[in-house]
C-alpha cells in the first residue's frame, strides 16, 4: 500500500508541475504589413524567457519572398497585462540593408492584437494569443506619433509605448544607386505633475554618403495635447505628438 501511495503521489505531483509549466507556456504572433502584403510568425513564447526566430515568415498578399528576425520576452504579467519586450527585422535583398527594422516594449492582454509601431508604410502588429481577461484599469500605454519632415519627404514613426522604455525604428530605401537610411531612437520618461513627460529623441537621415538630418534633443509633451516641433537640420523638422 505504502508502494502505491506513493507513485499516486508522484504522479500528482508530476501532474501539476506539467500543468504549472503548460500555464506560462504562451504563444506570441507577429505581423508585418505594408499595402496588401502580409508577413506573419507564431512562436511559443515562455514566461521569462527569451524568444528567438529567424527565418521564412508565413506570406499574403503577394509581396516580396522576405525572412524575418523576430526576438521576444515575455514578462510575468501584473493585473492581467504582459509586457512584451520585441525586436523585428524584415531582411530585404542586401541582408544589411532591412527595410523595416523596429524594437521597443509593450504591455498586452491575451486575445487583443496591438498595432505596436508603425513607420514608413510599415505597420507592425502582435498579439498574445489566448483567452481575453478584462480590461485593466491600470493599463498605462499611450500612443507617441512622429515624424521627420525634409522638404517634401517625410519619415513617420509611430509606437505604443510605456514611460522609461526605449523604443526605436530603422528604414532603409533604395532609387538607383542612391540608399538612404532613416533611424529614430525614442525614449518617453515618467510623466510628472500635470501628466506632461519628457521625450528624448535621437534620428538620423542618411542618402549616400550625405547626412540630410541628424541630431538628437528634448520635447515635453502632454497626453491628448498639440504636436511640438523641432529643427532637424538643413530644411527639416522633427515633431511628436502624444495621444491618449
Amino acid at each position: 500500500m505504502m508502494k502505491i501511495t506513493g507513485w499516486l503521489i508522484f504522479l500528482c505531483l508530476a501532474f501539476l508541475f506539467t500543468g504549472a509549466a503548460g500555464a506560462e507556456a504562451w504563444t506570441v504572433k507577429m505581423k508585418a504589413v505594408n499595402g496588401r502584403a502580409a508577413y506573419s510568425h507564431a512562436q511559443a513564447s515562455p514566461l521569462g524567457k527569451q524568444s528567438n526566430f529567424n527565418g521564412k515568415p508565413q506570406m499574403r498578399g503577394g509581396g516580396p519572398a522576405r525572412e524575418i528576425i523576430f526576438n521576444t520576452f515575455l514578462n510575468t504579467p501584473e493585473d492581467g497585462l504582459f509586457r512584451l519586450d520585441y525586436q523585428v527585422e524584415l531582411a530585404g535583398e542586401q541582408r544589411a540593408r532591412p527595410p523595416f527594422q523596429a524594437g521597443g516594449k509593450v504591455l498586452l492582454r491575451p486575445g487583443k492584437p496591438v498595432l505596436a509601431a508603425e513607420a514608413g508604410g510599415w505597420k507592425f502588429i502582435v498579439e498574445l494569443q489566448g483567452e481575453a481577461g478584462e480590461k485593466s484599469r491600470q493599463e498605462r500605454s499611450g500612443t507617441l506619433e512622429t515624424r521627420l519632415k525634409c522638404g517634401r519627404t517625410s519619415y513617420p514613426a509611430n509606437f505604443v509605448y510605456l514611460p522609461d522604455e526605449q523604443y526605436s525604428a530603422v528604414l532603409y530605401s533604395q532609387e538607383g544607386d542612391t540608399v538612404r537610411k532613416f533611424m529614430v531612437g525614442l525614449l518617453p520618461k515618467s510623466p510628472g505633475e500635470g501628466g506632461t513627460f519628457l521625450l528624448q529623441y535621437t534620428l538620423l537621415l542618411k542618402e549616400g554618403g550625405k547626412i540630410l538630418a541628424e541630431g538628437q534633443g528634448e520635447l515635453i509633451l502632454e497626453p491628448g495635447g498639440e504636436k511640438l516641433t523641432a529643427a532637424a537640420g538643413k530644411d527639416c523638422v522633427f515633431s511628436a505628438k502624444a495621444l491618449r
